[in-house]
């Protein structure tokens, strides 16, 4: 026969609050996400208010004087939009004297060329679109390729490099014929074969393949404005002041948050609905997490500098290993809250601006029983291999030694590693023969 019986059972259980999933969020974001999302709750919530940070005053040319230029408008200096290359193209189309026939055939593949200057559709794709006679769109083709840059309006790269050898008068001798022959030829290249299969001395192919490699496989893509700038407001200031650390928060990254004293001293004394009451409650909410979140990053960087201090006296050169134990252990947080505070977030140094998370680095053992992080191991590898001998490059390997020559101590793979990592041909390709 069952029986029933009442047991009482104590447990630990972990519950995230949504005030704790809030501060969470907020401690993620960086100082330009943090204000955007503060300005969409205020414009919902009347009770809670963002203080508007005092605008800079523009600062007015030497020569002018205050008085004189009363009248002086900022904005009046502000960069305008750039054109796009299509635009640029259409310019210098429209300025020439041609068959009107002729320049809409070439305004049309104008709009079909990509960022980088090469034309993206088939010319057979033009034909059956507009019905014309290839000669005609093969015009309208030549036209194009005849604008600057010298390599707009090529197909592939090779008729890109052509495209540029043909229009420079300093051109390389042999380099012509080099690219027509094929680009299998070029990458890896030796010019003692190269030269025997095109006919050559080794010499002249070092020549035409040094000026080839000076060409742009990619003519157009500085030209035009096809996306917004990216701007970076720092999310705080280091500096270094009679050898002490001094770091403050940027305003314009670290918005400051109140209740509307007048909204809220109304749902007192008046006391309305649950309505308020619950926006009251949000309000203090956001309020609390945005005060969570400025102490957070203040501990955490000046936990971070205080371990870096020498980074602010010689600069990149002197990180140190840091990892985010490392740091969680110091404050007392946890090592996720440390890694929701760095993400996103820049400083503004000495010796530049800097993403928080780049002061975190793995640590490489030295001889001297020390640790390097792999960003300075990286630093010292360009160098050597700036240094090196065009003739006689060095190998990974051969890098691996001159490395733990100076007590560091790493694999031939880890140096393959770092050197694609900093986009360093092989010994092969950086060899100049001649």
């Amino acid at each position: 026969m069952l029986g029933v019986q009442l047991v009482q059972e104590q447990r630990i259980r972990l519950s995230i609050t949504p005030e704790m999933k809030q501060s969470f969020q907020l401690l993620t974001m960086s100082g330009q996400d943090l204000t955007r999302y503060l300005l969409d709750a205020a414009e919902e919530n009347p009770v809670l208010e963002l203080e508007e940070q005092a605008a800079l005053l523009a600062r007015i040319p030497r020569r002018m004087d205050q008085r004189r230029y009363d009248s002086y408008d900022p904005l009046l200096q502000a960069k305008g939009a750039e054109p796009t290359l299509e635009q640029l193209l259409i310019a210098q189309i429209r300025v020439m004297t041609i068959p009107d026939e002729l320049e809409n055939m070439a305004v049309y593949l104008a709009g079909c060329v990509n960022d980088d200057g090469y034309l993206t559709v088939e010319l057979a794709e033009v034909q059956a679109t507009l019905g014309l006679p290839m000669s005609k769109i093969a015009a309208g083709l030549e036209l194009l390729q005849s604008l600057e840059p010298a390599g707009v309006g090529a197909r592939n790269l090779q008729e890109c490099l052509l495209l540029q050898i043909r229009r420079d008068p300093s051109a390389a001798l042999n380099a012509e014929w080099m690219v027509e022959a094929g680009l299998e030829a070029l990458v890896p290249f030796h010019p003692g074969r190269t030269g025997r299969r095109l006919g050559m001395t080794s010499r002249e192919a070092q020549t035409a393949y040094d000026y080839i490699t000076r060409l742009d496989p990619k003519p157009c893509r500085s030209i035009g404005c096809t996306e917004r700038p990216h701007y970076i407001i720092p999310d705080a200031i280091v500096g270094l002041r009679n050898g002490e650390v001094h770091y403050s928060l940027h305003a314009a990254g670290n918005p400051r948050v109140s209740m509307n004293e007048a909204c809220f001293r109304w749902i007192r004394e008046e006391a309305p609905d649950t309505i308020w009451s619950t926006r009251v409650a949000e309000a203090r909410a956001i309020i609390r997490s945005v005060h969570l979140r400025r102490r957070t990053l203040v501990r955490v960087l000046a936990a971070v500098m205080e371990e870096q201090k020498h980074f602010l006296v010689k600069g990149p050169s002197a990180l140190k290993p840091l990892n985010l134990a490392v740091i969680a252990e110091k404050i007392g947080m946890h090592e996720s809250t440390v890694s929701r505070a760095v993400n996103g977030k820049y400083i503004e140094t000495p010796h530049g601006v800097y993403e928080l998370r780049a002061f975190f680095a793995s640590g490489i053992s030295t001889t001297s029983g020390d640790k390097t992080s792999a960003s300075a191991v990286k630093r010292r590898l360009k160098e050597i291999i700036r240094t090196e001998q065009a003739q006689r490059p060095y190998s990974d390997n051969h890098l691996a030694t001159l490395l733990a020559k100076e007590g560091i101590v790493i694999s031939r793979r880890t140096v393959a590693k770092y050197r694609e990592e900093l986009q360093i041909l092989p010994s092969l390709e950086r060899k100049r023969w001649a």
